[in-house]
């Protein structure tokens, strides 16, 4: 009888101790959180909320876009820090249009990711309209220290009818990119001037060297041509006559044999790898490619020189064209993890590691202190730029600019005239 009730209280204390144990084993944890500098957890907690979440996310941070690496290495460090939340990395190259492709049909078929770094502007729409969209102001004053991270009058610019659909991220510039070893080697000026611009591409043409890189289907030389030309209000009066000299000085500078000679096939890849190559004298691409060509030091950028008789003297193509869109999930844990993620992704330690790659941005970053001098050359001609416009693209319809961008080839070879690509490109934006 003695043994029976010994063992019996010896169990009793064994389930007793193994009770406190487990109390003990939880409070000791949130002491250890607290200790790593965990406490921010509310998002960390949430993220996740005590069951695994897949949160599907969709940018263009693929292929051969230069903020691969630091987008990769966000990834793995978000995951670290939030065990509960799986990331599926639904990303695709912009470049080939596969990301506006995949997120038209996403929306079309009621499946979009939890979160996207997609375009912003005319391209607003299809998201806004779709209901399944988070507007941003209301999360922005429920944590205002995120808020003030933020470049507020950025915000406001990027605002689709009056509502923050897009959280603005990294900016961007375009500008002439010209290889100065090249320029050095030819006795030839800088291309700060279009006398010099064209001086070079008659020079670097009889030595079989190509004057410019870029292909005709993509939309770079005609937005440098069309703001040089008509100043930015002129760029904002979509497909108006007054762009037909721009056009035109496209033809002529094909005449010339400017540009490479499949530059009515050739695509932006291979446009890029001619002037990275140093096949290529010159090149007018966005602050994306800077990243791969300030390994060159003779690398140099500038703003497009004004052309004869032009209004857009020291005006440059730049904005946030993309940003960060979450989706409305009715699941909180799902929610929450869409929105701690953003909030990751947009803290200065990490938009500082992207900025190191390239561009500009709408939020602090910390200072990775190795930026390439490209890169900072790039970001002192936005500083001393006198003004500044969003591409054309961003306020107009797909169709319409699309039309616009082919009929630049039918204008170069001489089977339409400049108002006639114009004029059916502004049809087709009105119908829209």
């Amino acid at each position: 009888m003695r043994k029976g009730k010994a063992s019996k209280s010896m169990v009793a204390m064994l389930l007793i101790a193994l009770v406190v144990g487990l109390l003990s084993g939880c409070s000791g944890g949130n002491k250890g959180n607290e200790s790593n500098g965990q406490s921010n957890e509310n998002a960390s907690k949430s993220a996740g909320g005590g069951k695994e979440v897949k949160l599907r996310v969709a940018t263009s941070f693929a292929g051969s876009d230069p903020w691969v690496s630091a987008w990769t290495e966000a990834i793995k460090s978000f995951e670290t820090a939030h065990p509960g939340v799986k990331i599926v990395d639904e990303s695709t190259p912009v470049n080939q249009e596969a990301l506006r492709t995949k997120i038209k049909a996403d929306a079309a078929t009621g499946n979009l990711a939890d979160v996207m770094f997609y375009f912003n502007g005319s391209e607003t729409k299809m998201l806004s309209e779709s209901g399944k969209i988070v507007s941003w102001e209301e999360e922005l004053q429920k944590d205002p220290e995120w808020a003030k991270t933020f470049n507020a009058a950025i915000l406001d610019k990027v605002k689709y009818e009056g509502t923050l659909y897009a959280l603005p991220y990294i900016g961007f510039y375009e500008g002439l990119f010209w290889n100065k070893t090249l320029f050095d080697k030819y006795q030839l000026a800088a291309p700060t001037t279009y006398e010099a611009f064209m001086k070079a591409v008659e020079v670097f043409a009889q030595n079989d060297i190509v004057p410019f890189a870029t292909s005709l289907s993509t939309p770079y030389i005609q937005e440098a041509l069309v703001l040089s030309s008509v100043g930015p209000e002129g760029q904002k009066q979509a497909y108006d006559v007054s762009w037909a000299p721009s056009i035109n000085l496209i033809k002529d500078l094909y005449e010339k044999n400017a540009f490479p000679k499949d530059v009515l096939t050739l695509d932006d890849d291979k446009a890029q790898a001619l002037f990275s190559g140093e096949k290529a004298a010159m090149m007018f691409n966005g602050s994306w490619t800077a990243v791969g060509l300030a390994q060159n030091p003779g690398i140099q950028i500038t703003p497009f020189p004004l052309v004869p008789g032009g209004k857009g003297d020291n005006m440059i193509v730049s904005g946030f064209g993309s940003g960060w869109y979450m989706k409305k999930n009715d699941d909180q844990a799902q929610y929450d993890a869409a929105l701690a993620f953003i909030k990751y992704m947009t803290s200065p330690e990490i938009a500082g590691k992207f900025a190191a790659i390239g561009g500009t941005y709408a939020v602090q970053t910390a200072d990775s202190g190795n930026t390439a001098e490209l890169l900072k050359a790039g970001n002192a001609m936005v500083a001393q730029a006198k003004d500044f416009v969003m591409p054309i693209d961003s306020y107009v319809s797909r169709e319409s600019y699309t039309d616009f961008l082919e009929g630049i080839a039918y204008v170069v070879t001489g089977k339409k005239t400049a108002e006639e690509i114009l004029a059916q490109a502004k049809k087709l934006s009105e119908r829209n």
